[in-house]
């Protein structure tokens, strides 16, 4: 008599794939800062605790959210106006705008805060120049003192718009010419038919890049420090370093998890609200129109109007303050700062983009609603501020070390504060940057290559390796250089987790501005802000396109 045969359910036979179970456990290993951190939520705090919600949290809560509505405000402003000028109308500089309007993603905010509080500093050259040749008294400060709330609002503001900019510009582009043609014929003016037709239709664009933006606000550490606004981010350093209570540390970062997620569901929930189809049969490219005149004037100096402070100028003066400290700063050390940058961001770029491409390829080979999941899982790191995912690794890792001690007695510290430490959070935080990449690389290439190797006899490994991976160079430079950029200028996370006399350009630099040697702090800066030019001009080869011109 025959033996039966034996039947596994779907997912047992899913889960003994090695693809999917290794998937399974890098999945886990990324959401471990939220399985450690969430909890933290429910349970009662110490008397430390206590009196930073009482005294103290109320000050985060009311600046976090004045931060976020101002910078909302701002960026709306800013990136929708210049998207929709460089996509619709002809005026002198427009093509030099359609890519410099990026650049000033390239200068993290708190590069841009510490050298707008060095040229507006009563002793710089714009203030000894305007009180020698024109006779002003600057004061300590000349309009308002951009150490402050309003001031952090609009150098963040300058610094993330183009987050809008980029995500509005490649809806715009997209817009059919018919739409703004049949407002003409309605009536409506280029104005009118902008506010009531192209604008609404927008709306999940504006609200994606926005939020983009907004997590960039809650990950920021190095600006609301050094312009003295009191954040949640900056509560989670004073509760870790002044306090040294990592319970209240945990607790900060559950409740800005909890806004980080709120603010994920709010977008997410809006852009499945409004689905509007801007591309099809029927489309043609928006036709641009010749502006003449005032408009053209206005136009011009609406799009330098961003660009001016938030990169020219402060690369001007990052390159006149390099020059003056380059003897007494350009040592030994500071070549030890760029080895310990490079190869960090390197090791960083190396680990991401080799777990990205498994995960990519996994979900390519074994689809299915669970790798899909499993993919998004490990995607969800880039959404956390990094300070969240240095606690969420720090405190495990804290625990893990004292029972290694106990077990080996002599070990010292085998987890926290080493490099392995630093390269995992960072694994967590821009996992979703490589594998993205990866996916979209993956997505232009044919299954019925997949297919056809696996019908010669090779191993899903053999076919990753000699079929996939010769055709995704593109995707895995692109990858390794967007990692590298976002590991070299990453600032809460490394604070953190940085092995002991362990510095990189980003922690000099902030360490220079904080002791108010801001000319001190440019070279280290320069190079993350020159480096970081790069990706720009990536992203603005990616949205070249076609446009048609009418007087």
């Amino acid at each position: 008599m025959p033996l039966p045969i034996r039947r596994y359910p779907k997912k047992a036979r899913f889960l003994s794939n090695g693809w999917v179970l290794i998937a399974l456990i890098t999945s886990l290993l990324v959401a471990l800062p939220l399985l450690v951190i969430f909890p933290e939520v429910f349970v009662s705090g110490d008397e430390t605790w206590r009196h930073i919600l009482h005294r103290l949290i109320p000050s985060y809560a009311l600046n976090t959210l004045l931060l976020m509505a101002g910078v909302a405000a701002l960026t709306f402003l800013m990136g929708v106006s210049t998207a929709w000028l460089v996509t619709l109308y002809d005026f002198p500089g427009r093509r030099f705008f359609q890519w410099a309007l990026i650049l000033p993603i390239s200068i993290p905010a708190y590069i841009l805060g510490f050298t707008w509080a060095g040229i507006l500093d009563y002793t710089s050259p714009v203030y000894v120049f305007l009180r020698n040749h024109f006779g002003v008294d600057t004061g300590p400060y000349l309009l308002f003192n951009i150490l402050s709330l309003p001031g952090a609002i609009l150098v963040l503001s300058l610094s993330l718009y183009p987050y809008v900019y980029l995500i509005t510009r490649a809806y715009f582009m997209k817009q059919s010419a018919s739409l703004l043609e049949v407002a003409a014929s309605l009536g409506r003016k280029p104005m009118q038919a902008f506010f009531s037709a192209a604008l609404p239709l927008a709306r999940p664009a504006i609200v994606a890049g926005i939020s983009l933006a907004l997590m960039e606000v809650l990950n920021d550490y190095g600006l609301a420090r050094y312009y003295g606004v009191d954040t949640f981010t900056t509560g989670i350093f004073t509760a870790w370093f002044a306090f040294g209570n990592a319970s209240a540390a945990m607790k900060l970062s559950a409740y800005l998890m909890v806004l980080v997620l709120a603010l994920i569901l709010l977008e997410r929930y809006q852009r499945g609200q409004m689905r509007y189809e801007v591309v099809g049969s029927h489309y043609r490219p928006p036709g641009i129109r010749r502006l003449r005149g005032l408009r053209q004037a206005a136009a011009l100096g609406l799009c330098l109007l961003p660009l001016l402070p938030g990169f020219i100028f402060p690369l001007s003066m990052l390159f006149h303050w390099s020059l003056q400290t380059a003897a007494q700063v350009l040592d030994i050390r500071f070549w030890e700062l760029i080895r310990n940058s490079f190869l960090l961001a390197l090791a960083a770029s190396a680990v991401v983009v080799i777990v990205s491409l498994f995960i990519a390829f996994t979900v390519r080979s074994f689809p299915g609603r669970l790798v899909r999941a499993l993919a998004r899982i490990a995607t969800l790191g880039y959404a956390l501020p990094g300070a969240v995912v240095a606690i969420g690794i720090m405190v495990p890792f804290l625990w893990l070390d004292g029972r290694l001690a106990a077990a080996m007695p002599g070990l010292g510290v085998a987890l926290s504060g080493t490099w392995f430490a630093l390269v995992y959070a960072y694994m967590v935080r821009f996992l979703a940057v490589g594998y993205h990449s990866m996916e979209s690389g993956m997505a232009g290439l044919s299954h019925s290559m997949d297919e056809a190797s696996r019908s010669l006899g090779h191993t899903n490994l053999n076919t990753l390796r000699k079929v996939i991976l010769p055709l995704m160079k593109a995707p895995v430079l692109s990858a390794t250089l967007l990692v590298f950029i976002d590991v070299l200028k990453e600032l809460p996370l490394t604070l953190i987790l940085r092995p002991f006399n362990f510095d990189t350009l980003a922690i000099r630099a902030f360490e220079y501005a904080s002791d108010e040697r801001v000319a001190e702090a440019a070279p280290a800066a320069l190079i993350i802000v020159l480096v970081g030019i790069v990706p720009a001009f990536l992203l603005n080869r990616m949205m070249g396109g076609k446009t048609v011109l009418h007087s």
